[in-house]
């Protein structure tokens, strides 16, 4: 699948409401044969796969307020299944997803199931991951790329993530006069 169809589908599909994306996301893959829906699905791991940058971690960590290794995946999980404008805008400044956010944490709702449910009710077949490749999805995620800081240290947030730490951070404190 070209990636032009696939951020149509997660478009067409996105919904404020997690539930409501999860069934919408469904519903547009339903329309797919079932070849296309785990085309759909390898896309869908590559552009996961793609965000795995220490730039992200650290915005999600804001916005999350904490970020383990499955929360920054469920966390580029929701990246992706915003669409493209935001998913790309992210991936050159993590600070943008302060034009989407509202100071709610943000969370992937298991959209990166939505086409294994899809294919199995196509087919009633279990195979979804070997025809994925079982070898490569179960192979541990590389590390995430860019040079580490410390996400608890929040004037470093700050300075990284001004307009994300205004919507997520209490005000700094003043100094005692």
């Amino acid at each position: 699948m070209d990636w032009k169809p696939f951020w149509k589908i997660i478009e067409d599909a996105y919904r404020p409401d997690s539930a409501e994306h999860f069934e919408a996301l469904k519903d547009r893959l339903r329309a797919l044969k079932w070849y296309e829906v785990v085309e759909f699905q390898a896309r869908f791991d590559e552009a996961v796969a793609a965000a795995n940058t220490i730039a992200l971690w650290g915005a999600a960590h804001l916005i999350n307020g904490g970020c383990s290794d499955d929360g920054f995946r469920d966390f580029r999980i929701w990246l992706v299944g915003r669409g493209r404008h935001a998913y790309e805008a992210a991936l050159k400044d993590p600070d943008s997803l302060a034009d989407i956010l509202d100071g709610d944490p943000v969370d992937g709702f298991g959209l990166d199931a939505a086409a294994l449910r899809v294919y199995e009710e196509k087919t009633g077949l279990s195979d979804f991951y070997e025809r994925l490749d079982r070898e490569e999805k179960d192979a541990p995620p590389p590390p995430p790329e860019g040079e580490d800081f410390d996400f608890e240290d929040e004037n470093e947030l700050r300075k990284r993530y001004p307009r994300l730490a205004h919507l997520y951070l209490s005000p700094p404190e003043e100094p005692p006069a």
